[in-house]
């Protein structure tokens, strides 16, 4: 077993040492130690590989499986000058492999695997009761936000909680991890207009200037101008209004589908999410438009 191994290994490296090669199987209890460039929650190593493939820089990965004693669920993409990994060591509840971009694979992924005793933690916007996991999927399938969910069995020990269904949202445009002024530079977003769906109706937004809307905070991000936290809030299902601040590119996502407590506040823009509209990209300047891009999506656990 262990010559196998060794014959494998070397083969796999051989193979990336005269280019990149397509490599779709998966290496058993055994991790690439080292060149992480991201760090993810993923259910499988499945789902593992496919962010992998869909990260620009990662060339193989490695996957804590759940019968890992510490860290299951992690799947750390990885990346080095030689496109293969410095080492491979025999690690229980560790299974490594590499990206498929060389498979000039033109698929759009679909997980058909369900994940028993498994929580998709976080992302919530909606939750209703219902039969079946199956239902649940169903209704997330066809709901245009939802992207995965989480089913609570009859089998559950918080009995008033059986049957119900979390669907849940995660993030899928451009969100700078900071913003700051900084002279000499230039900023900006991917010119790939990748809207999700096109609407015969322009949107006809507006933006109530040195106005807050008062509480119902429920998230916030960093925006690079009032029409960047707009369209954050248009795209999030929970937000109802948002404020934001141009001193600090602090944008305010609110929730508060009963009423609207505006006071006039220096320095602050706000304003209510477009919905069912087209943006207008023709009328609008190009700093102030923004352009989405389908980033791989993170999948927390």
């Amino acid at each position: 077993m262990e010559s196998y191994f060794v014959s494998v290994c070397l083969l796999l490296v051989g193979s990336l040492f005269f280019g990149q090669a397509c490599i779709r199987g998966f290496l058993e209890n055994v991790d690439f130690p080292g060149s992480d460039i991201a760090s993810l929650y993923s259910p499988s190593v499945e789902h593992c590989q496919e962010l992998c493939t869909q990260h620009p820089s990662c060339l193989f990965f490695s996957f804590n499986r759940p019968d890992k004693s510490s860290g299951n669920f992690q799947c750390y993409l990885k990346s080095s000058s030689s496109g293969h990994p410095r080492s491979q060591v025999l690690l229980l509840g560790v299974t490594s492999g590499y990206s498929l971009k060389p498979c000039n694979l033109d698929l759009t992924p679909c997980f058909q695997q369900v994940y028993e005793n498994v929580d998709f933690h976080g992302g919530d916007y909606r939750t209703f009761f219902t039969v079946s996991f199956e239902e649940c999927q169903r209704v997330c399938t066809q709901d245009p936000v939802c992207q995965f969910f989480t089913f609570v069995t009859g089998n559950s020990t918080t009995l008033d909680i059986r049957y119900k269904c979390h669907l849940k949202f995660s993030w899928y445009v451009p969100r700078p991890p900071a913003i700051v002024l900084k002279a000499g530079v230039i900023s900006g977003f991917s010119q790939k207009s990748q809207l999700t769906q096109h609407f015969d109706t322009v949107c006809r937004s507006q933006l109530f200037s040195n106005t807050d809307f008062r509480g119902s905070d429920f998230l916030e991000l960093k925006a690079v101008s009032p029409e960047h936290c707009q369209f954050l809030c248009s795209v999030h299902p929970q937000c109802t209004y948002f404020s934001f601040s141009s001193n600090e590119f602090r944008c305010f996502l609110k929730n508060n589908p009963n009423n609207m407590v505006a006071r006039t506040k220096n320095g602050i823009t706000s304003g209510i999410p477009t919905h069912l509209c087209q943006i207008d990209e023709n009328t609008s300047s190009s700093q102030d438009r923004t352009c989405l891009e389908h980033l791989p999506r993170r999948h927390p656990v």
